[in-house]
């Protein structure tokens, strides 16, 4: 056995030493000739020895040969394009380029040639030179798969997005193969995403799906487009289809944590909720997070008691209930119980980092604010003052403080104490967050002091912030109305309803101006007046006021 392997060897090797004699023979004549005519080999015998050499990959020999040939004859163009195609193959790109133009100057209609400079130009990532060369041989080879799924995607990397869905298209106009099919329209319909034309994606994922209609990515990607463009509903209706076929728990957490978003973003927190359920029996749910949630919910549909009982659970079962409980403490807030929420900010702040600690100072007199707010509403006015100063105590600089005590001051009809408020408030708003608020009571503050002067300074600083707020607007009316300037005070009523097309009081007084010089038209905003508001009584007896006079005309 051993004995007849090293035959076989020395038989194979004899073989291939025979070869490379013959090669180097024909070599060896063509290198001791001095003209063509000397040659021992016929061109047939060349051509078809590179031919034969090229087939069997010995790409290294067919330079060799078909080198030494051109360099006695130089014009034999298609010995010239073995050596090209072997160039190629062989990787020498650039050699191969030289050839295949040298091949195109003498023939600049050959198909084969400007497919191999496209394959070299792509290769070398020279994207439009190869397109030029692709497109070139696409023109004789309409229906040839490899040209156009090549040409598409030499498109695609050059960000040429419209050409390679074009491509992408005509390709699968020629394709039969259903996993060929539906994978090119996956790549068209993710092409027309980038581009924005959705509804073009839209039919390319449908497309695919007609061939594939319970596969998982495509619908998964065709579910986030119609979330992209806001069509919740649809993407609902999709994600609910995909419950009836999707088993692998990760894909599952997927379908069921984006239904509870889409519910959540239109506020249909009960299905948020039962949905929430669901996904606590999926493998690898974040049980406490999911949890945290329906609590979130529930105090959303104004079920606060629930919400509480489930945060107050998680925060006994967390290592660091931080977010947990100031959560608690905001539902707290939310059913008014002050006191609870206070107690539990309290116990965070014992334990409380420095950053930590700053934060919960800020809630805490965000909480006194609200605490405060519904004591004015109350009238319990010395009450949400005691407030408001505990609340200085945890933010001295917190401008809606000083804000808050200017209301106060202002339903007791402390003008003057409300000027003041109002401008420590305006002193420690840096950013400027509500200004416009903050001017607004300062010029009806001012406006009770009979300070027209500051009253006036108060709304142009307001509208030099907002020139087109409503309410400043509106203010601004009252004033020229009250020194009978009409025409000022006609524009800024109707600016404080264009820019406010539901505000009542603007279309009254604007009625009012029109009484005496356009009857029809002041007629016309008591009516939609009434309309928005038909407990508008001092707009009804206008109106009535006005049509009892026209009968007197």
């Amino acid at each position: 056995m051993y004995v007849n392997s090293n035959i076989i060897i020395i038989i194979v090797a004899l073989l291939l030493a025979g070869g490379a004699i013959y090669i180097l023979y024909s070599i060896i004549l063509f290198q001791g000739s001095s003209k063509g005519e000397d040659l021992q080999l016929s061109t047939k015998n060349i051509l078809d020895q590179v031919q034969v050499l090229f087939e069997k990959q010995e790409y290294a020999l067919v330079e060799l040969l078909a080198t030494k040939y051109l360099d006695r004859v130089p014009g034999h163009t298609d010995v010239r394009a073995y050596l090209a195609k072997a160039f190629y193959e062989d990787k020498k790109y650039n050699f191969a380029i030289k050839q295949c133009q040298y091949i195109l100057k003498k023939r600049p209609n050959d198909i084969d040639t400007h497919l191999v400079l496209a394959k070299c130009y792509k290769n070398k990532l020279l994207l439009s030179k190869a397109i030029d060369e692709f497109e070139i041989v696409f023109e004789k080879n309409k229906k040839d798969p490899y040209i156009i799924k090549t040409l598409a995607q030499l498109y695609r990397d050059c960000e040429q997005l419209h050409m390679a869905i074009e491509y992408y298209g005509a390709l699968a106009e020629i394709t039969e193969d259903q996993d060929e099919l539906a994978g090119i329209y996956s790549v068209i319909a993710e092409l027309n995403e980038e581009v924005h034309d959705y509804p073009a994606a839209f039919e390319a994922y449908k497309t695919r799906l007609g061939i594939y209609p319970k596969d998982v990515d495509t619908n998964k990607k065709l579910t986030e487009l119609y979330v992209r463009i806001n069509n919740y509903p649809v993407a609902i209706e999709n994600l609910l289809y995909m419950l009836s076929f999707v088993t692998d728990p990760k894909m599952l957490l997927w379908v069921y944590g984006t239904l509870i978003d889409l519910y959540e973003l239109t506020e249909d927190y009960e299905k948020a909720i039962a949905y929430s359920e669901k996904i606590l029996d999926v493998q690898g749910s974040d049980k406490f997070k999911v949890r945290d949630r329906i609590a979130s919910f529930n105090v959303k549909l104004g079920k606060i008691n629930d919400g509480i009982l489930i945060l107050e659970d998680l925060a006994l079962m967390s290592q660091n209930a931080f977010d947990i409980t100031i959560e608690l403490a905001q539902a707290y807030i939310t059913n008014k119980e002050y006191q609870k929420a206070l107690d539990k900010y309290l116990l965070l702040l014992d334990k409380a980092t420095q950053k930590e600690a700053k934060n919960i100072n800020t809630l805490i007199c965000d909480l006194y604010i609200t605490w405060s707010i519904d004591a004015t509403s109350e009238k319990s006015y010395d009450r949400a003052l005691e407030l408001l100063k505990s609340a200085m105590q945890y933010n001295t600089i917190n401008p809606e403080v000083y804000y808050h005590i200017a209301v106060n001051n202002f339903e007791q009809k402390q003008f003057a104490l409300t000027v003041d408020s109002l401008n420590k408030a305006l002193d420690f708003d840096k950013e400027k967050t509500f200004y416009t608020k903050y001017l607004l009571l300062l010029a009806e503050a001012h406006h009770e002091l009979n300070n027209f002067f500051e009253e006036k300074k108060s709304l142009t600083d307001l509208l030099n912030i907002d020139s087109k707020d409503p309410e400043g607007l509106y203010r601004v009316g009252l004033m020229y109305a009250a020194q009978h300037d009409i025409k000022n005070a006609e524009e800024a009523f109707k600016n404080a309803i264009l820019y406010d097309p539901d505000f009542v009081q603007a279309k009254y007084n604007l009625a009012l101006l029109y009484e005496n010089s356009n009857r029809e038209r002041a007629k016309e905003l008591y009516m939609e007046v009434l309309e928005q508001d038909p407990t508008f009584v001092e707009a009804k007896n206008a109106l009535a006021d006005i049509s009892t006079s026209d009968y007197y005309y």
